[in-house]
């Protein structure tokens, strides 16, 4: 189980992610739960302004023609923006222990995913395994990207565990 994201329920410890009836409750404490809330209001501004930081949530479809890929953008751009967003919303209704079924969990790996696709870009993160200094003016960004590595890395296990 990642550091610091299962909560205390009466009888111990909750997974972080729990197979109930219904489908799935996702159990983040209430830091986590701001962590999440904050770096979706972060990816949100990033969507309406097109940052550059956000590039990788849109993967280039035509590399070498850029008139086909303008034309890509034009058609499925905002559909792309849209899903990100509708995927941000989801988390946010469900963040308080809602039950959610597989296609709503699939929508949390998403949202978090794109977080952390980001937070990776921004921190210049590739394959290869890296160090952070403790003095590293980036080390709280890099928690949080170790934080929602985790909580993917538990959604997923669970998805590919649980078959459909």
């Amino acid at each position: 189980m990642p550091r610091g994201i299962g909560w205390t329920g009466r009888w111990g410890i909750l997974p972080v992610v729990q197979r109930v009836d219904g489908g799935y409750r996702v159990n983040l404490g209430r830091i986590e739960r701001q962590v999440l809330a904050q770096s979706f209001d972060e990816l949100r501004s990033l969507l309406a302004t097109k940052d550059p930081a956000a590039r990788r949530l849109f993967p280039t479809a035509y590399v070498d023609q850029p008139e086909l890929e303008a034309e890509f953008r034009g058609l499925v751009g905002d559909d792309l923006v849209r899903s990100q967003l509708e995927a941000l919303d989801l988390v946010e209704r469900t963040i308080d222990g809602s039950t959610v079924d597989r296609d709503e969990l699939e929508a949390w790996m998403r949202a978090i995913n794109s977080v952390r696709l980001v937070i990776g870009t921004r921190l210049d993160i590739g394959e290869e395994a890296f160090e952070v200094e403790p003095d590293d003016p980036d080390l709280p960004l890099y928690a949080v990207y170790d934080f929602l590595s985790s909580l993917l890395a538990v959604i997923v296990d669970v998805l590919a565990h649980d078959g459909r």
